[in-house]
């Protein structure tokens, strides 16, 4: 396995399992499999993490396709992670740690800062106009 560490000046995210860091990327790709697979829009599944409702097969779900995502282009094992297992470490971490960094990363995804392939879009430059309208 050939983890590329998360780069948080390009809006990546890391979720630490068992002693190893996976990279979360919010793709177009993974969250339609996420809605797909828990049955659930991806603003529904922002609220039921803030109000820590998402069940431990949803984490599983949710994290598994980041993950994939997240994974380098030669990186087989974890293109394919089993959901069922990263459920597993995320009970053995303690689903409070997991539950926070998931919630973001969905929230990230839906705030219309990334590409279809999950990379973070460059911000905008502010332009003197953009200081008074705070």
């Amino acid at each position: 396995m050939s983890l590329a560490p998360a780069n948080p000046d390009r809006g990546e995210h890391e979720l630490l399992l068992a002693g190893v860091p996976y990279r979360l990327r919010p793709s177009h790709t993974a969250m339609r499999a996420i809605e797909r697979k828990t049955e659930r829009s991806t603003l529904t599944l922002i609220q039921r993490g803030n109000a820590g409702a998402l069940s431990l097969e949803e984490l599983g779900t949710i994290a598994a396709e980041l993950i994939r995502a997240g994974a380098a282009p030669d990186d087989f094992q974890t293109q394919n992670v089993d959901a069922e297992r990263i459920g597993e470490l995320i009970y053995e971490e303690g689903l409070h740690k997991a539950l926070g960094r998931l919630t973001l990363v969905l929230l990230d995804a839906a705030s219309g800062g990334r590409t279809a392939s999950g990379e973070a879009k460059a911000v905008p430059a502010m332009t003197s106009g953009d200081a008074g309208a705070a």
